[in-house]
């Protein structure tokens, strides 16, 4: 036989104590579903090379090694926002 213990929490206690949960619980989602740098879904080159604090050799280097997803349109290549992030968390495995 189990014995149960019952605390009695103030409506404003346990009001704070949701809300707390649902803000864990939006900062979980939103880990899940990083949200690209400043609002764009896609950086330039350069502003790529400035996030990750790489030069243009280097960035060549990531590119041809399908080390970083690209996309280019006519003659400008573009990023991904997500990458820069995906950078970083490839780089601290290694």
């Amino acid at each position: 036989m189990s014995n149960s213990t019952f605390y009695l929490i103030p409506a404003e206690k346990l009001a704070a104590i949701e809300s707390w949960q649902q803000q864990i619980l939006e900062l979980i989602k939103n880990h899940n579903n990083p949200k690209p740098l400043n609002g764009k879904s896609y950086l330039t080159a350069k502003e790529f090379m400035v996030a990750v604090s790489i030069g243009r050799s280097k960035f060549d280097q990531l590119i041809a090694a399908n080390q970083i997803k690209s996309i280019k349109k006519e003659r400008k290549i573009y990023i991904p926002a997500t990458e820069v992030e995906r950078y970083f968390g490839e780089a601290d495995n290694k």
